[in-house]
């Protein structure tokens, strides 16, 4: 009876270990690489909300007006400008979206330089686990 237990053999544990931290590890290098991905292109997106407009205008006067329009339908957003504060006293809204970008990019550029020493220490433990 004691045969038939045995028909896998001795199993190598530590292999085993290896074989599974490596799987875990590459998972987890893998998804800070896609999340770095994801990071990097929200921060592209705002730079091109904030820096595009005073950028396409300068093109815009090179171009044809009709050039113009068809290309601004496309890369510069539909929206409404915000209402004119009434009172001098209320905040004003595209200042206040700005501001608001401005530490968005600040946070997707710490939480990218984050990811990046995540991905770092994960390939130095791939590394060393040969």
């Amino acid at each position: 009876m004691a045969a038939c237990l045995d028909y896998l053999g001795a199993v190598d544990r530590e292999a085993i270990a290896r074989a599974e931290r490596r799987r875990q590890a590459l998972e987890a290098l893998e998804f800070e690489r896609a999340r770095a991905a994801a990071l990097q292109e929200r921060l592209e997106a705002i730079v091109a909300e904030l820096d595009g407009p005073a950028l396409d205008a300068g093109i815009f006067e090179r171009l044809a007006p009709a050039d113009v329009e068809i290309v601004r339908a496309v890369l510069q957003s539909d929206e409404a400008e915000p209402a004119e504060a009434l009172d001098g006293e209320l905040d004003d809204p595209r200042q206040e979206q700005k501001a608001w970008l401005e530490e968005e990019l600040v946070r997707l550029e710490e939480e990218i330089a984050s990811s990046g020493g995540r991905q770092q220490a994960f390939e130095r433990y791939l590394e060393a686990l040969g």
